[in-house]
């Protein structure tokens, strides 16, 4: 199993959330995020409406199309489109349930 991380534009979430889930990925978490990139401005939330972190923990097989979805669901060629990144699972547990999955 992977986790995935992505920066993406505020604009961009339900629309790439939206696409996860058809492609079978079960919930990923969503909260706002403030940073900067390699082009750092201190007005650009107010110009790009901000930013937000989605993760997702997805099988192997899930991991090409979740990464195919997210960048082409978040891209507008502009600036500040974001970045993903992909980490190796060691284990997952269900907290209600103590089960542990990975």
């Amino acid at each position: 199993m992977k986790m995935i991380s992505a920066i993406i534009r505020s604009s961009k979430v339900e629309n790439v959330a939206s696409q996860l889930k058809k492609i079978g990925v079960s919930g990923c978490t969503v909260f706002p995020v403030r940073g900067y990139g390699e082009e750092w401005h201190l007005y650009e939330p107010l110009i790009h409406g901000g930013h937000h972190k989605l993760e997702a923990i997805v099988e192997d097989a899930q991991v090409q199309g979740a990464i195919k979805e997210i960048t082409e669901g978040a891209w507008t060629g502009m600036t500040g489109d974001g970045i993903l990144s992909v980490f190796e699972l060691d284990r997952e547990v269900h907290i209600r349930t103590k089960e542990r999955l990975a």
